[in-house]
């Protein structure tokens, strides 16, 4: 079992990425959409791709660093590997709670890939990740050491310009008789193209923060969050929690959740989330997920309920404001 670790952790580095050589053949303009324009027809056989990390928070952590060693797409001509390690060989370091709602960091830059199916695009992350709470520094680890997220397409004059989105609320998890290990799960991580997406922010009334439901928490700034469902006209008796297999079959999972967080200088509270694919979509608050565990199922006998229930809409480019 991996000891717990207090004081040698390694210095985050936000390191600059070194990828590896792909073999294109580039044009004289040098851009992904227009090399290779010297093969038949003189239709490209590369286009750019680059990758990004950006993060939905989890409560009760001050730091999630992870250590990224590499980025590998499978495809069905050819995998194409990049070395995200700086010019130490030391894995590039990233706390993820740096980089939350529509912030990010790109660990590859715009680097020309063949066209193509990719199947699948793979995180390979060292046993030096770990997470810090107010009770200690525990090691985070990523089963089999990779995290194996979805693929895409890679299409001619089309940027492959993509983020990974941490959910953190879904994807760490606190085994049960582990002392010294959090869990990094594939879950509640995903791939989105940029040019997909949208931001959701807005305010929450304090009316909600001191509703008569959030009365039985010790700290009223605490477990207040911003559930996001992925469609419209849903009963509000179907909407549930962020628990992997929902006991009831008729539930509907949400598809990102965000934090309340307290602004002290506008005596307000906020909350964004970024890398929402552009539809319509249930937006639902809750004063109580700090009782809202990520392997179980909570309802209303748990002591979960939502205070506000609304609907909007994300367009792909564009910041949506609602104000709950």
């Amino acid at each position: 079992m991996m000891s717990l670790r207090q004081f040698n952790l390694k210095p985050i580095t936000q390191a600059v990425l070194i990828s590896a050589v792909v073999s294109t053949l580039a044009a004289c303009g040098g851009s992904g959409s227009d090399s290779n324009s010297n093969n038949a027809g003189n239709e490209p056989d590369s286009t750019s791709f680059s990758l990004a990390v950006s993060d939905a928070p989890v409560d009760q952590a001050n730091e999630v660093v992870v250590y990224f060693d590499t980025v590998e797409l499978i495809g069905e001509e050819g995998n194409q590997t990049f070395d995200v390690r700086d010019g130490n060989g030391d894995p590039m370091a990233i706390d993820l709670l740096q980089y939350q709602g529509d912030a990010f960091v790109e660990i590859v830059s715009a680097t020309d890939i063949p066209l193509g199916t990719y199947s699948q695009l793979r995180l390979v992350v060292t046993d030096d990740s770990y997470i810090s709470t107010d009770i200690g520094t525990f090691d985070l680890a990523v089963p089999s050491g990779e995290l194996k997220l979805d693929g895409f397409v890679a299409l001619p004059n089309v940027e492959a310009a993509y983020t990974v989105e941490f959910d953190l609320r879904k994807s760490v998890v606190d085994p049960v008789g582990q002392t010294t290990t959090y869990f990094l799960k594939p879950r509640g991580v995903r791939l989105v193209a940029n040019s997909d997406v949208g931001t959701l922010s807005g305010t929450v009334s304090s009316d909600l923060i001191t509703h008569p439901d959030c009365s039985v928490k010790a700290d009223s700034d605490v477990g207040n969050a911003v559930y996001i469902y992925g469609d419209v006209n849903l009963d509000a008796g179907v909407l549930g929690d962020d628990a992997d297999s929902p006991s009831d079959t008729q539930e509907v999972s949400p598809y990102a959740i965000a934090t309340v967080n307290y602004d002290e200088a506008s005596d307000s509270y906020s909350y964004v989330a970024g890398y929402l694919p552009a539809g319509d979509y249930t937006v639902a608050f809750s004063c109580l997920a700090d009782v809202d565990e990520p392997e179980s199922d909570e309802n209303a006998d748990d002591g979960f309920t939502f205070q506000a229930v609304t609907e909007t809409s994300i367009t792909a480019g564009n910041e949506t404001v609602l104000a709950l």
